[in-house]
């Protein structure tokens, strides 16, 4: 058949006179005597289109097809992680290489109320898995499904980590927000803003940013007890706790949720002290004097980052004299670097001295502004203490060498 075209095509060739083609019109003169139906054997040519044509579309299609892989699941983006909670993240190293018979499986043992997204990591090889409830998760590097041995453990871990986390709290001071759970969260928040609205703050221990304004926040709450405003402020720790419904998925603390007649929460954009106290003042009806308290608070607060880092410094001199004091006990001892041991002094800090106790201390701003100030006065004094220490030491060395 294509010998046939070919010799068609060269009978029409040798049969016109190429000559004429002086103009643009003898161009398309010719081009319109050369149609399919001026050809000798049209009927097998237009076969032959017919099956170019047919091939030309399944060979795009397969190429489509290979490019844009029609992987069984939705592509995770930064807008759904942000607001989307219960999620299993599939994790391949391209759209092309993956089991289809192992994400079935997958599929099979997740809970109902569980969401299936993928993402691409060229590093990646195999498949792997991320599981993540509230700001909890769980990472599988490898997981081979097809093994009925390893999908049931797999099923087993699963239904474990999607089990809702709630804290067990304690009662605390009256005059600070009150603490709220996963347990309590309807109760304590839905239930409650019927009666009166209420500002929950989500936290997390580890936020640096949390830590340095919760004094504020007890000052404010303070406030609208002793001015019978009716808006309370009550706290969620979603370190601890997982996200209760009718509470707005976060993946960044502090946030501020408002709840009023038991509707869902409505986020705050704001979070910084100046935005707040602004939101706060069109959010609930203040007198100017209590605006005005509340504005010079929000101005005090650069002072407690100030107040800390003074702090830090002070402990860190004190660990340097004590360093000082060992290594002229013995010569193998290494000091440690200024710097390394003003960060020693912050992790300490962070870790142990402040995040852990202090969202759960009752003092307001003013309160703490003075403790830390205590705190500093205490630290330059252990400081002077040890350098007295060292002053009696060299003094005793110096005697002995003399003797």
């Amino acid at each position: 058949m294509y010998r046939n075209v070919i010799n068609n095509l060269k009978t029409i060739k040798l049969n016109y006179n190429l000559n004429n083609l002086n103009n643009v019109r003898n161009v398309r003169n010719f081009v319109t005597n050369v149609r399919i139906g001026n050809l000798p054997n049209n009927k097998i040519l237009l076969k032959f289109v017919k099956v170019g044509f047919v091939s030309a579309l399944f060979g795009s299609a397969g190429y489509i097809g290979y490019n844009l892989s029609s992987i069984p699941l939705n592509h995770i983006d930064e807008e759904t992680f942000d607001g989307k909670d219960d999620l299993v993240v599939v994790i391949l190293e391209n759209k092309t290489k993956y089991s289809k018979q192992e994400i079935e499986r997958l599929k099979s043992v997740l809970p109902k109320n569980i969401s299936l997204f993928y993402t691409i990591k060229k590093s990646n090889t195999g498949m792997s898995v991320m599981l993540y409830k509230g700001m909890r998760k769980k990472y599988y590097q490898t997981l081979n499904l097809l093994d009925d041995k390893v999908l049931k453990e797999f099923s087993s871990e699963v239904n474990l980590f999607f089990q809702p986390q709630s804290e067990e709290i304690h009662t605390f001071h009256d005059s600070i927000p009150q603490f709220v759970t996963y347990n309590s969260f309807n109760k304590d928040v839905i239930e409650e803003s019927k009666k009166a609205p209420i500002l929950l703050q989500l936290f997390e221990e580890n936020c640096f940013l949390c830590f340095l304004i919760r004094p504020f926040i007890n000052s404010v709450n303070k406030l609208l007890i002793s001015t019978n405003n009716p808006l309370r402020i009550k706290r969620l720790n979603i370190e601890l706790n997982d996200f209760p419904k009718g509470c707005p998925i976060t993946r960044a603390t502090p946030t501020f949720v408002y709840y009023d007649k038991g509707s869902n929460g409505v986020k705050w954009d704001e979070f910084k002290p100046k935005d707040f106290s602004e939101k706060l003042f069109k959010t609930t009806v203040m007198d100017e004097n209590s605006k005005k308290y509340i504005e010079e608070l929000a101005e005090k607060i650069p002072e407690r980052f100030m107040l800390f880092g003074k702090l830090a410094l002070w402990l860190s001199e004190s660990q340097k004299m004590q360093e000082l004091i060992f290594k002229s006990q013995s010569n193998d001892f290494e000091l440690t670097s200024d710097e390394d041991l003003y960060n020693k002094s912050i992790s300490l800090l962070m870790e142990i001295v402040i995040l852990v106790v202090d969202m759960k201390r009752i003092d307001d701003l003013e309160e703490n502004l003075e403790n830390l100030k205590v705190e500093i006065d205490s630290a330059e004094k252990d400081c002077l203490a040890i350098a007295q220490i060292m002053a009696l030491d060299i003094i005793k060395s110096e005697t002995n060498l003399v003797s």
